[in-house]
C-alpha cells in the first residue's frame, strides 16, 4: 500500500521524489485512480507505482519524463483526466508517451494496432514503458481467470516477446517468456525447468570452478576484466531445443548438446582485448574447443536488435558452455538495448529505433526498422523463405520484394516453384538490416559449396561406374581410409574438393585402386530407377533381384512430386567368379528393367 498524498523529498522503496513535477504527476494519479481495484483487490494505483519502480530501479531510467509518464500512463484511458490537462502540466512530450501507451493498450488485437500505428512508427520511449507495464501485468498475471492467464499470456509471448527483443531488451524479453510459458503449458515448463534446473552446468560448484579458473587465466595474462555467469531462459533453451533437434544436431529428450544453458561473459576494456584473451582461450582448452559455434557478432555482423559479442563453445565434461567475449559499452547494449540509450540521453541513437508493425498472414506480428524492406522481412520469418523468396504481397497487392514495407500492413512473401539454396541475385543490396546482409552472404556461400560438391558427384560417378559403383558413401566404413588420406571428414568433402579441381583425379584413381575398389574384387551392382510412382515398384524389383539369387546391400528411395528415384546396391547378382559372367547377367537384368514402362529413367551398372 502506497500513500494516497506524497510529499516533495519523500521516497518510497528507493525512489526519492525531490522534484516537484514528479510529486504532483504522483498525487494526480494517486486522486485519478481513487476507488479503483485490481483483481489482486489491492488499490489500482499500486500498479502505477510499480511500473515507475520498474522503470526506475530496473531500468535504471533518470529521466524525469519517463517516470512521469510512467506513473499517469493509465489515467487518459481509465480516468476523467485529460491529455490537455496533462500537457498543461508537463509538456508535450509527457502528452506523446502517455497517448502512445494508451493506444498500444486499446491494440493489443490485429486490427486496432494496424489503426493505431498506421500513420505513426512506434517511439521506443513508448515501447519501454508499455513493456514496464506488460511486466507487471505478468508477475501478477496469478490473480485473474484461468482463460484470461491463456490469452494475455499468448497475447505477450506473440506481440511484447518480439518488442523486447526488437529493441535489445534481452532481460526483459526473457522474463516475459518464461512468465507466459508457464501460463500457456504449465506441464511443459515445469518439465524444462526441472530438467534446466538439474543440469550439471547449473550446479553452483561447476560455475565457481570455471569461473574461478577464467579468472586466473586473465591474471597469468595480465588483463584488467569482470567474468559473470548469465542463465539463459527456460523458453528460449525449450525452443532452441527443438529446432536443433529438427535439425538433427541436439537430442530432443534433453538439454545436453545445448551450449547457452549458462554462459559466461567475459568483460575486457577493448575489442583488441577481446580478441587477443579469445587466442589465450583457445590454447587454454585446446581440442575442448568446438570451432563449428564459433561465432563472430561485431560491427556489420551485429545482429538486427544491436548484439554484439564474440562467442566460442568450450565442451567441458559436464556439456558445451559459451564464452563470449565483450567490452562494457557491448555488454550494457546486450542486456538493456534502448534502455542504454535512455539512460545515456542518445537521442540521435534513439531514434535509429523507431518501429514499424508488420503482420504475417495468420495474423503474427514482427518488428522491423523504418526502412525494412521484404528482403529483411522474409529473413525475420524464415532463412529459408528468404532463400526461395520471389516476390511480397502487401494488404493484398503485389509488390517486389525490394520495396519498403509501409508500417502496420499485412505481408505474405511469395515463393517460386523450385526451392533454392540461395536468394535471387542482387538481394543483398535491398535490405536495410545488416544481419540480413550477413544471411544472404552466408547462403551464397552455401550455394557455391553445393555446386562443387554435385560438380564433384559427376566426376566420381563416371569414375565408379566401372566399378559397380555410384556414390562413394555405398563403400560404407571401406571409404574412410581414402578420406583421411586426402584430409577429408566425409564424402561432401572429397567432392568439394574434386568438383573445385583441388583434388587431382588421378590421384584419386590411384588410391581407388590401391585399396581394390574394383567390380572383381566388390562383385557390387548399382542400380538407379525413376520414374512416377505407382504402387508395388519396389516390391517387383526386390523379387526381380531375388529370383537371380542376389542379395541387396542398400537401398535408398526419395520421392518428390509425385516422382520416385531408387537407388539399390546388390552383391552377386551370378555365383560365378568371372567377371564376364557378372557383365553378361547384368545385361540380362538392365534389359528386362529398361522393358518395363514403369521406370523413364533405368542406370545399372
Amino acid at each position: 500500500m502506497y500513500p494516497e498524498i506524497l510529499k516533495s523529498g519523500e521516497s518510497i522503496d528507493g525512489i526519492n521524489f525531490a522534484s516537484e513535477n514528479l510529486v504532483r504527476a504522483y498525487n494526480i494519479a494517486s486522486k485519478s485512480h481513487e476507488g479503483q481495484l485490481r483483481k489482486s483487490g489491492e488499490p489500482y494505483f499500486n500498479h502505477c507505482v510499480e511500473v515507475l519502480k520498474i522503470i526506475k530501479n530496473e531500468f535504471g531510467i533518470n529521466n524525469e519524463k519517463y517516470l512521469i509518464a510512467a506513473l499517469l500512463h493509465d489515467t487518459i484511458e481509465d480516468t476523467p483526466l485529460t491529455l490537455k490537462q496533462v500537457k498543461q502540466q508537463f509538456g508535450q512530450e509527457v502528452v506523446e508517451l502517455i497517448e502512445g501507451v494508451t493506444k498500444l493498450e486499446n491494440g493489443d488485437d490485429k486490427d486496432t494496432l494496424s489503426k493505431v500505428l498506421d500513420k505513426s512508427y512506434l517511439n521506443p520511449g513508448v515501447a519501454v514503458i508499455k513493456l514496464a507495464d506488460r511486466l507487471h501485468n505478468m508477475r501478477t498475471l496469478a490473480f485473474m481467470k484461468p482463460e484470461k492467464q491463456y490469452i494475455k499470456s499468448k497475447e505477450t509471448m506473440e506481440v511484447y516477446t518480439k518488442l523486447a527483443e526488437s529493441l535489445g531488451m534481452w532481460e526483459v524479453k526473457t522474463e516475459l517468456e518464461d512468465l507466459s510459458y508457464q501460463y500457456l503449458s504449465p506441464k511443459d515448463y515445469l518439465k524444462t525447468k526441472n530438467q534446466i534446473d538439474n543440469d550439471p552446468r547449473r550446479n553452483p560448484l561447476f560455475l565457481a570452478h570455471i569461473k574461478s579458473g577464467l579468472e586466473q587465466l586473465l591474471e597469468e595474462k595480465s588483463y584488467q576484466g569482470s567474468i559473470e555467469s548469465r542463465f539463459n531462459g527456460y523458453w528460449a533453451l525449450k525452443h532452441k531445443q527443438k529446432k536443433d533437434a529438427m535439425r538433427g544436431v541436439c537430442d530432443p529428450n534433453n538439454f545436453s548438446g545445448i551450449n547457452d544453458l549458462v554462459s559466461f561473459r567475459i568483460n575486457l576494456s577493448t575489442l583488441d582485448n577481446c580478441y587477443s584473451f579469445l587466442k589465450n582461450l583457445h590454447e587454454k582448452f585446446g581440442e575442448m574447443v568446438d570451432y563449428d559455434r564459433f561465432d563472430e557478432f561485431i560491427g556489420a555482423n551485429g545482429r538486427i536488435n544491436g548484439y554484439q559479442a564474440i562467442q566460442t563453445t568450450i565442451n567441458f565434461y559436464q556439456g558445451p558452455v559459451e564464452i563470449a567475449l565483450v567490452t562494457p559499452a557491448m555488454e550494457e547494449f546486450n542486456n538493456h538495448g534502448v534502455l542504454s540509450l535512455i539512460k545515456n540521453n542518445q537521442q540521435s541513437e534513439l531514434k535509429k529505433y523507431v518501429l514499424k508493425l508488420v503482420f504475417t498472414p495468420t495474423g503474427g506480428i514482427r518488428f522491423l526498422p523504418k526502412n525494412g524492406t521484404g528482403v529483411d522481412f522474409a529473413a525475420l520469418i524464415n532463412h529459408r523463405l528468404l532463400a526461395d523468396a520471389e516476390k511480397i504481397s502487401v494488404d493484398g497487392l503485389e509488390m517486389p520484394i525490394s520495396a519498403i514495407i509501409p508500417n502496420a500492413s499485412t505481408v505474405e512473401v511469395i515463393t517460386g516453384h523450385e526451392s533454392r539454396r540461395a536468394p535471387l541475385a542482387d538481394l543483398e543490396e535491398f535490405c536495410d538490416l545488416p544481419e540480413t546482409r550477413k544471411i544472404i552472404s552466408e547462403q551464397r556461400k552455401l550455394a557455391i559449396r553445393d555446386k562443387f560438391i554435385n560438380q564433384g558427384k559427376e566426376i566420381m560417378e563416371k569414375m565408379l561406374s566401372p566399378r559397380g559403383l555410384l556414390d562413394l558413401s555405398d563403400l560404407g566404413d571401406t571409404i574412410n581410409p581414402i578420406l583421411y588420406n586426402f584430409g577429408c571428414q566425409g564424402c561432401d568433402e572429397l567432392y568439394f574438393l574434386l568438383g573445385n579441381g583441388a583434388l587431382d583425379v588421378n590421384e584419386l584413381k590411384q588410391e581407388l585402386n590401391h585399396y581394390k575398389i574394383n567390380k572383381k574384387n566388390l562383385q557390387m551392382t548399382s542400380i538407379k530407377l525413376s520414374g512416377r510412382d505407382q504402387p508395388k515398384i519396389l516390391i517387383d524389383v526386390i523379387k526381380l533381384i531375388s529370383d537371380m539369387d542376389a542379395n541387396i546391400i542398400h537401398i535408398s528411395q526419395e520421392n518428390q512430386d509425385n516422382i520416385f528415384n531408387l537407388r539399390i546396391i546388390v552383391k552377386g547378382l551370378v555365383p560365378s567368379d568371372t567377371e564376364e559372367s557378372v557383365i553378361d547377367k547384368e545385361k540380362e537384368f538392365r534389359e528386362i528393367l529398361k522393358g518395363d514402362s514403369r521406370f523413364t529413367s533405368c542406370y545399372v551398372v
